[in-house]
C-alpha cells in the first residue's frame, strides 16, 4: 500500500513539474466571399486537380520562415484543420467557381468525370515571415480533355504580413485567391 502510494506521489509531483502545454489552435485557408471582378466564360466543366505541396509543407503544424531567410519554424500549437494540399484544392475549386459565375468548378476525385479542362497547381513556396510577408510561389497548368497541357504559367505572389498566425493564414487565403484570379482570367478565354 505504502508502494502505493509512493508511486501516485511521484507521478502527480511529475505532472506538476512538467507543466500544461497550451492548446493547439486549428486554422483552415477560407474561399473568398465576393470576388472584386468576375469573368464571362462558357459553360465550362472544370476539375481542380489536389495540389501539389513542397514535403517541408506536408504535415499538421503551420510552417514560417525565420528572418534569417534559411531557418523554418515549425509550430506544434498552431495547425491545418486538414492537409494542407486537399484545403488548396478545395478553395482554389471554390474560388474558381466564384471567378467563373458561368462554369462549373469542382475538386477531382481519382474517377474521370468528363471535365472540359483540368487546373493542376504545384506549390514550391508557401509560408510567411513574421512583420515582413507571406508568400506563394507556384507552378499551375491547364489540361484539356486530353490531357494535353495548354497553359503554364509560374506565378510569384507575397502580401504583408504582421505577427499572429491569424494573420497569416488570412493573408495565405488571399494569396490563394490571387492565384485563383490569374487561373481564373486564363479559362475564361476557352472555349467549351
Amino acid at each position: 500500500m505504502k508502494k502505493l502510494f509512493t508511486l501516485i506521489a511521484v507521478v502527480l509531483l511529475g505532472g506538476c513539474l512538467g507543466g500544461f502545454s497550451s492548446p493547439s489552435r486549428f486554422y483552415s485557408l477560407t474561399p473568398q466571399e465576393t470576388p472584386a471582378r468576375t469573368y464571362q466564360s462558357s459553360r465550362l466543366f472544370v476539375g481542380v486537380e489536389p495540389v501539389k505541396v513542397p514535403v517541408y509543407l506536408d504535415k499538421p503544424q503551420i510552417v514560417t520562415r525565420n528572418a534569417n531567410q534559411v531557418e523554418l519554424s515549425i509550430s506544434e500549437n498552431n495547425r491545418w484543420a486538414e492537409p494542407l494540399s486537399d484545403a488548396m484544392q478545395n478553395v482554389l475549386a471554390s474560388d474558381l467557381g466564384a471567378l467563373l459565375p458561368g462554369a462549373t468548378i469542382k475538386p477531382s476525385s481519382f474517377r474521370k468525370e468528363g471535365f472540359d479542362y483540368t487546373v493542376w497547381v504545384e506549390i514550391n513556396k508557401f509560408e510567411g515571415t513574421w512583420n515582413r510577408q507571406a508568400e506563394l510561389d507556384a507552378w499551375w497548368s491547364i489540361l484539356n480533355s486530353d490531357n494535353k497541357i495548354i497553359a503554364r504559367d509560374k506565378v510569384s505572389l507575397s502580401r504583408p504580413l504582421g505577427d499572429s498566425y491569424d494573420n497569416l493564414v488570412q493573408q495565405q487565403s488571399a494569396l490563394t485567391e490571387e492565384l485563383a484570379a490569374q487561373i481564373a482570367a486564363r479559362l475564361a478565354k476557352l472555349p467549351k
